[in-house]
């Protein structure tokens, strides 16, 4: 029977060493967004070429990101399952200290594009509109900070999105973390993200409120959200 060597996992040392860069935290946001190859990212975040590489390679050694074929060409990608949370659990303890924003987002705020009005965040609603949506819900005291990241749905809420068409059971049952605070990418500030985030998305696609386009990940809001808050 052939040996297999099976690779230890990274030490929590390793990981935060990583960590300890805001180039690299950067990077790791970035690649949150999407696959991307080394002179991409090196574009987006005005860096030289063999320092995101560089990075990378460090990032790669604590696993926090790995490489992946596309097409003829070599691109990253990370885990956002296993980054989101550590990034999440930083910027908790305040995201301007943390991470700068990129100069992509800078550009995409200024110019006011559909993209950084609403778009989607792997599966959750991100942009000015998903923004816009937590703080009413918040106001609403739908949802409140829990620890950290985390937000907890309060009995107000739990009514209030069942209403609304959000399948709060199914979100339960899904093997990741419930609620949680997503720093967005152009406004600095938390929309939700976790299995609610999807299943809030999932009931304004049903109703109507929101519509994927054909290519990328803008949507179109094509009515106001105001009027499903209520």
């Amino acid at each position: 029977m052939p040996y297999t060597r099976v690779m230890p996992p990274p030490s929590p040392v390793a990981v935060a060493a990583a960590l300890a860069d805001p180039a690299r935290l950067a990077l790791l946001a970035a690649l949150l967004e999407g696959d991307a190859a080394v002179s991409e990212l090196a574009a987006r975040l005005a860096l030289p070429q063999p320092r995101v590489s560089t990075h990378l390679a460090r990032l790669r050694a604590a696993g926090l990101a790995a490489p992946s074929a596309v097409g003829r060409h070599r691109a990253y990608r990370v885990d956002a399952g296993r980054v989101k949370p550590l990034l999440d659990a930083l910027y908790a303890t305040g995201p301007a200290a943390v991470l700068k924003p990129s100069a992509r987002a800078g550009r995409e705020r200024r110019a006011d594009t559909p993209l950084r009005q609403a778009r989607t965040c792997y599966d959750h609603l991100a942009g000015v509109a998903g923004v816009t949506l937590l703080a009413a819900m918040e106001k609403r005291r739908w949802v409140r900070v829990e620890r950290g990241p985390a937000y907890a749905l309060t009995a107000a809420g739990e009514e209030a999105l069942a209403r609304r068409g959000v399948a709060l059971g199914a979100a339960r049952a899904r093997r990741r973390q419930f609620a949680t605070a997503c720093l967005d990418w152009t406004e600095r500030r938390p929309h939700l993200g976790g299995a609610l985030g999807a299943a809030v998305l999932d009931a304004l696609r049903a109703r109507g409120y929101v519509r994927r386009r054909a290519r990328g990940r803008t949507v179109r809001v094509a009515r106001p959200l105001q009027r499903w808050l209520g």
